[in-house]
């Protein structure tokens, strides 16, 4: 009797439909038709609500060879518990079955795929495609109740099994016959579905041990389950677990892609208190929880095995893990994971040995190789031993509040601790010695070397004297940690330091010990008779001062802000004669004393300074190019002169700061424009002496940039006005045929208010300006000679060589705050100036002007510059 349409090869499983039968038993397979079954070539043999079942003829004696099909396809409707065979697809039963590809629906309460009971047997099949719905229908459900020497379903290729309500695949160890092996072995891969909550039996995956309806008595049977392929599983449901392995249990797996929806649903789960369960995971591992309780391997019990283990070699493995969920060793349960190059495990782990009760203790080793490989641990963790080969670990940084003490986490390792070219990146409020921070705690020894990084939590960076302890270490302290990349706060970088067995971060300079020089062996002297000395009076005990803090460690970006605010308040800055040069000439046309003109300006300059704390030093060089001219200028009385005129300007600044401490390198840039008005009075005696007036105002902006030594380069803006008044009065001293001869006394104020604005760093340091405006003053003198040569008489040709000293105070340095530590450039308030130079005119109505200057101050504070100024008049 035909039921379903044949299915053409090739076999394609998705293509099949779903045939509804009724149940009987087949005796034999012999000619052209079989109770319950139909065919109609050797494609495909349909068998309808029938169970394949013959007992007695093992594989031995060639068992049911159903290889002449293509496919052999069995469908039921039945239960399992209340039809017996009917509800089954095919029942092993002291038989040995032979198959290509099979393929199996059943429908009905423990409506199981394939099943075996006590007499066992064998099945073999190339393919197995197998889907079960019902409650406690498996996909393949052996050695129940097995008294028989084996149970076994062996598959060349590939498995695929979706159940219901069910379990996937399933070896039970049998409680009725020593030595009896329940034993499921794929050699291709193991594809797995499971719906429903994990049970006695329901919901899991891949199960191998004592039938879990069963945990009591004695399991004399062994149960083992093997897949060579990739084991992919999904289950959902309460307690699902993917893989389950429980007394007298084996599973061995290849590569594994296992993922679980729902609360207490584990990926890998391995439970026994009295017979072994073993889990093998041989290659490469992909585990994914999702909710709460749920464990990527869980090892409960004294019996209970998770290892990384390659069962072909019988011999310890590793391969490549990804874990998404936590690690769990419970009541002397055991897990040993080797990670390969590339892993990734996001979870925390727990071996239970912080419980008082030492019953509770569990054995958790992880050893982590590979520098893409990683672990981010999301919590407080404990495991027995740890070993990371050039791999990371990392603290999750995810809702960390600098003020809540349980949001940072602890890993303690109760054994031994390895690294190898490690890195562990933790999170730390970085301010003094009691901040709050992750910590590692090793209870036994430490070796290799491993690199640590620190996530700033909002600390504003402070002194430290003992510092912030990270690392415990309660054994023996061979292990080395040093700091990996720069680690800020504040003003501060702080260092990985050792005291005792254990390490600190610490803002204090890590004191050099200089090398003893040898002393001469001192030659014996005669020694005079000794005389008793008096008893000196008994004094009260005093207890030693208690150690202050060191000298702490500035972080040189201190210098690069400096740099940057100095130049943005000094770049455009100018004195009459830097602007304009030589301001007099006479019209060509009328004879009338004029100045109208265009002008321009080149600088050139160098400047060293050093900040408050002596650390940094800073060289910065500069460019600038200012242009401007006369919009007006008018006379009172024929010997006065007015002139109003704007200018505007471009220029930018490059600095490098180094800290001679611990040599780290900052480097600045600054550059931008200003646009601005001057105003200009001279008295312009009849004999060429008098007063003159000259004043401007600017506005400045510029982009400003930090780059310090491997940390992220830091952009922001500046802007403010700077003005200035200055004042002078030229003296004749004297004069000859060719020359005359001045000296003119002058004074100026400059107003400098160019504030950059507040920037908060990658790394949360919060920088402000702290300047809060500052007033130059300049004193000065200028001597000055004025002529021509004889070759040049009456070409209107002048030189004005010229020498000029100017003492100069700053009422504020520049000052930047950088978290809760401020610093300043050192050297600024008094600085002494020299400037020579010549300005001249080289027609009437081409001048030109050059000069240079050198400032020294306090501090090694220094500063060169030159100028070359050019001015055409109309």
């Amino acid at each position: 009797m035909k039921i379903c349409h044949s299915i053409q090869k090739p076999f394609v499983p998705a293509k099949l439909a779903l045939c509804i039968t009724s149940a009987l038993a087949l005796g034999g397979l012999s000619g052209q038709a079989i109770a319950g079954c139909s065919y109609t070539t050797t494609v495909q043999l349909f068998c309808d609500n029938t169970t394949i079942y013959h007992y007695g003829n093992p594989l031995g004696g060639d068992g049911r060879d159903y290889r002449g099909f293509d496919e052999v396809r069995i469908d039921t409707t039945f239960d399992g518990t209340t039809a017996g065979l009917t509800g089954w697809g095919v029942y092993i039963d002291s038989t040995g079955y032979k198959f290509k590809n099979l393929v199996i629906n059943t429908t009905g309460s423990a409506a199981d795929g394939i099943h075996s009971k006590n007499a066992g047997g064998k099945l073999v099949a190339d393919n197995i495609y197998i889907t079960a719905a019902g409650s406690s229908a498996d996909g393949i459900n052996i050695g129940r109740e097995l008294q028989a020497d084996y149970s076994i379903v062996e598959v060349t290729g590939n498995v695929t099994v979706d159940a219901d309500n069910g379990m996937g695949l399933r070896a039970n160890a049998s409680a009725n016959k020593d030595n009896a092996k329940s034993a499921i072995i794929i050699h291709g891969d193991a594809d797995i579905v499971t719906r429903g909550p994990g049970g006695a039996n329901t919901g899991y995956g891949i199960y191998a041990g004592r039938d879990p309806a069963q945990f009591t008595g004695t399991a004399k049977g062994d149960a083992s389950i093997t897949v060579n392929g990739t084991a992919s599983v999904t289950t959902s449901g309460r307690n699902a677990h993917a893989i389950y392995v429980a007394r007298k249990g084996l599973i061995n797996l290849n590569n594994v892609d296992l993922k679980t929806t729902g609360a207490t649903a584990h990926g890998v789960y391995a439970y026994s208190t009295t017979d072994s369960a073993t889990a093998n995971l041989g290659g490469d591992s992909k585990i994914q929880v999702t909710d709460s309780g749920a464990y990527a391997i869980y090892a409960y019990g004294s019996q209970a095995l998770v290892r990384s283990w390659d069962y072909a070699t019988d011999s310890a493995g590793s391969g490549v893990y990804d874990i998404e969920g936590n690690l769990r060793a419970y009541y002397g349960g055991t897990m040993d994971l080797r990670m390969e190059e590339g892993s990734r495990f996001v979870g925390k782990t727990d071996s239970s040995q912080q419980n008082s009760n030492a019953n509770y203790h569990g054995t958790l080793d992880l050893n982590i190789k590979g520098q893409n490989s990683e672990w981010t641990m999301t919590g407080t963790s404990v495991l027995s031993n740890l070993t990371l080969n050039q791999s990371t670990l990392r603290y999750i940084a995810d809702g960390v509040s600098r003020d809540d003490p349980n949001t940072f986490k602890t890993l303690t390792v109760m054994g031994d601790y390895i690294g190898t070219d490690a890195l562990l990146i933790m999170n730390t409020v970085l301010e003094g010695n009691d901040s709050l921070t992750d910590k590692l705690i090793v209870k036994g020894d430490t070796s290799g070397n491993t690199h640590v990084g620190i996530n700033n939590i909002g600390g504003m960076g402070e002194l430290t004297v003992d510092g912030i302890e990270i690392v415990e270490v309660e054994g023996s302290s061979d292990g080395i940690f040093t700091k990996f990349g720069r680690i800020v706060a504040g003003g501060y970088d702080y260092d990985v330091v050792k005291k005792a067995s254990n390490w600190y971060l610490t803002s204090q300079l890590s004191p050099v010990d200089p090398e003893p020089e040898p002393e001469p062996e001192p030659e014996p002297e005669p020694q005079p008779e000794p005389q008793p000395e008096p008893e000196p009076d008994p004094v009260d005990p005093v207890d030693p001062p208690a150690p202050g803090p060191g000298e702490h460690q500035y972080r040189p970006e201190f210098g690069s802000y400096l740099a940057n605010n100095y130049a943005a308040n000094t770049l455009f800055i100018t004195r009459l004669h830097d602007r304009l040069g030589e301001t007099q000439y006479t019209d060509m046309l009328t004879g009338e004393q004029k100045v109208t003109s265009m002008w321009m300006r080149n600088v050139g300059g160098h400047t060293r300074f050093t900040d408050g704390s002596n650390q940094l030093k800073t060289q910065a060089n500069r460019y600038v190019l200012q242009m401007g001219g006369d919009l007006a200028q008018w006379s009172r009385d024929g010997l006065e002169r007015w002139h109003l005129g704007a200018m505007a300007g471009y220029a930018n600044q490059k600095s490098k700061t180094h800290n001679t401490r611990n040599g780290y390198a900052s480097r600045g840039h600054v550059n931008g424009y200003s646009v601005g008005l001057y105003a200009t009075w001279y008295a312009n005696e009849a004999d060429k002496t008098g007063t003159y007036l000259d004043s401007w105002i600017l506005y400045n902006w510029f982009d400003n940039t930090v780059n310090g030594d491997r940390l992220a380069s830091e952009k922001y803006k500046s802007d403010g006005i700077t003005a200035s008044v200055e004042g002078g009065y030229t003296f004749l001293l004297g004069e000859s045929e060719r020359t005359r001869y001045w000296i003119q006394p002058k004074a100026q104020a400059i107003w400098m208010d160019v504030q950059a604005d507040s920037h908060r760093e990658s790394n949360g340091t919060q920088v402000k300006d702290k300047t809060n405006g500052n007033l130059m003053t300049r004193l000065g003198v200028r001597a000055y000679m004025k002529g021509h040569h004889v070759i040049d008489a009456g070409k209107d040709r002048e030189f004005q060589p010229f020498v000029e000293v100017n003492w100069i105070h700053n009422t504020n340095n520049q000052a930047v705050q950088m978290g809760a530590v401020r610093d300043e450039i050192s050297g600024t308030k008094n600085i002494g100036e020299v400037k020579v130079g010549v300005e001249g005119q080289i027609n009437p109505r081409l001048q030109v002007w050059g000069n240079v200057a050198q400032q020294v101050g306090d501090n090694s504070y220094s500063d060169t510059s030159a100028v070359l100024g050019v001015k055409y008049s109309f």
